[in-house]
């Protein structure tokens, strides 16, 4: 049988492991080729966790298994984007101002998570449209 919200979050799971690779792969590079080092290394991978984890958080408040009227299904959606910019925003706030982390490589983790969510989600929609 056809489920299309099972389908969703299996996609969104294999997205967000797969974004975070990327992430990790990314601060480990930074961390090779940046002047700062291990500081420049962590500001880009929490940058990308700040980002994979609002995703992953945002997804089990939005995709709920079950029928629901079209009001609760958005009040779901709207419920899951507030919740997904405010981690977003609470982890990079944190960032900059408890750990006083390098604002140039937080937004670079964060480009690289956004750019690995696009073409992962794109890539599976692209190739298997249906299961």
């Amino acid at each position: 049988m056809y489920d299309p919200v099972a389908q969703s979050k299996r996609v969104v799971r294999q997205a967000a492991l797969r974004q975070m690779l990327v992430v990790v792969l990314a601060a480990v590079v930074a961390g090779f080729l940046a002047a700062q080092g291990l500081r420049f290394a962590l500001g880009v991978f929490i940058g990308g966790l700040a980002v994979a984890l609002g995703n992953a958080l945002a997804s089990r408040v939005a995709l709920v298994e079950g029928v629901a009227p079209a009001n609760i299904v958005l009040l779901r959606w709207f419920a899951g984007i507030l919740i997904r910019w405010s981690v977003f925003l609470l982890v990079m706030t944190g960032a900059v101002v408890a750990w006083k982390m390098p604002p140039l490589a937080l937004l670079a983790g964060v480009l690289v998570a956004l750019v690995a969510h696009v073409v992962f989600v794109t890539l599976k929609t692209v190739r298997n449209p249906n299961p």
